[in-house]
């Protein structure tokens, strides 16, 4: 009679709350369809009309630790392909990790008018957040002593390949905006790194439908810490309000945080999801490119950064200061945990109902048309998830990685699960200790040839 009442209760506790968030998730995808939110495409008079106008000079931030093996190959690559003159390379590397220091150093030497290093004052590692911040304070120090004025400040990876473009996009939509996002997402991974494809799946989901909706609905938007550019007066404005940090330190996603305190200064934001039609007639992202973790450890590693960040830390960080709008996307970007909890459940769920059906004895209540049709309808708003995020693949990889959508989201579940676990031991763990959770950054790595195959001249 117990066993019978617990799993009356687990099963309808699984439906509904699989309802709740299935259905959370499709009034996204009816607001996209309803107002039509997809990505811009333009044409190349528009990207010859942004590469005409008056360029405001970039300074790009580069927090580097233990880096020397992709900061060249990054730097050379980028600064072949930029169609943009006015912005300067800031490598930012620690006292104590010398072979990343010399290679930039190498770096600045041969390009001195487009890379500049910047020590930190302190021995690594620390954090991003703090390296970045370091920089910042150095360069908006030294303006005046070196005669380099800084207009816009973006935020990029060791690891990323920025778009020909992406600059001129980014000056464009600078005169209307101080925080301008633009889309990040993976490069194709071969069809068997199922874990490197979670991030095709999930990134183009997000940047080619989400995103859209929450700018619309007028949301504040989370930098994706990299693609990321804020202007000069946003700048010194964070700076003020966080005792010198425009980064917040003592959160693993400052990033994350960058993005809801730009809204809540009273500044305006920008996603600048865009896609232009080549020659050839194909549409091609202005995007930061990158790869992500593709083995299942490293992956955990750092979405339990990203849950720890956001649903735990941005809850004390954070609150749920906002409009309503703010608050229900808070919301949803912090339910990551609940999603978790109940896909375990879901599982456990499922095996007690095999175990049901073999001894033939399944509650009556679990066998009534409303149970049913709950069951059903949670099936169908589960299949819309899955066509929905493969529809978003499509804009954005090769074809090959549609079909493994199917596959990947349940790899994805169970990656989120290990994450969760790790988040909430490291956030239970930092309120015991009275410290902040470790930082531990991501391995990075380049495309094969990107910065190798002609050597770049200096300007």
């Amino acid at each position: 009679m117990l066993f019978d009442t617990l799993f009356i209760l687990l099963a309808f506790a699984v439906v509904i709350g699989a309802l709740v968030f299935t259905l959370d998730d499709l009034f996204i995808d009816l607001y996209a369809l309803i107002f039509r939110m997809k990505p811009k495409v333009v044409t190349s008079d528009f990207i010859t009309k942004i590469k005409q106008a008056p360029e405001k000079h970039f300074a790009i931030l580069i927090a580097n630790w233990k880096e020397a093996e992709v900061i060249a190959p990054m730097i050379r690559g980028n600064l072949r392909g930029l169609q943009y003159n006015n912005y300067t390379f800031f490598l930012g590397v620690y006292p104590n990790d010398t072979a990343t220091w010399e290679a930039a150093k190498k770096l600045e030497d041969l390009f001195p008018h487009k890379v500049v290093v910047i020590v930190n004052t302190q021995p690594g590692p620390t954090s991003k957040g703090q390296m970045l911040n370091e920089m910042a304070r150095q360069i908006i120090d030294s303006e005046i002593a070196t005669g380099r004025k800084i207009d816009l400040f973006l935020m990029q990876d060791s690891e990323d390949v920025l778009h020909p473009h992406s600059l001129s996009l980014m000056n464009h939509y600078s005169s209307q905006a101080d925080f301008v996002q633009i889309p990040v997402f993976s490069f194709d991974v071969p069809a068997a790194s199922l874990v490197g494809g979670v991030y095709i799946d999930e990134f183009s989901e997000s940047h080619t439908k989400d995103l859209l909706v929450r700018e619309r609905m007028g949301a504040a938007i989370p930098s994706a810490g990299v693609g990321t550019c804020i202007g000069k007066n946003l700048m010194l404005k964070l700076q003020d309000a966080q005792q010198g940090q425009f980064l917040k330190e003592d959160t693993l996603t400052e990033d994350y945080h960058l993005g809801m305190m730009t809204k809540q200064l009273g500044f305006k934001s920008k996603f600048a999801c865009v896609q232009y039609e080549k020659e050839n007639g194909k549409k091609e992202f202005i995007a930061t490119r990158e790869y992500f973790p593709h083995l299942m450890q490293a992956s955990m590693r750092q979405k339990s950064r990203w849950t720890l960040g956001i649903a735990f830390q941005g809850m004390d960080n954070l609150s749920w200061n906002g409009t309503f709008v703010d608050k229900y996307f808070m919301w949803r970007d912090r339910r990551g945990p609940l999603n978790s909890v109940l896909i375990v459940f879901s599982a456990l769920l499922l095996v007690m109902f095999a175990s049901a059906r073999s001894t033939g004895h399944l509650p009556e209540i679990l066998q009534t048309n409303l149970f049913q049709a709950l069951l059903l309808l949670n099936l169908l708003n589960m299949s819309v998830r899955v066509v929905q995020r493969m529809k978003a693949v499509s804009r954005t990889n090769a074809r090959m990685h549609i079909a493994l959508v199917p596959v990947r989201w349940l790899l994805a579940n169970v990656i989120n699960i290990g994450a969760t676990v790790k988040a909430y031991r490291q956030y239970k763990e930092s309120i015991r200790t009275g410290k902040r959770p470790a930082w531990i950054k991501t391995e990075h790595r380049m495309p094969e040839h990107f910065g190798k195959e002609i050597e770049v001249q200096s300007t």
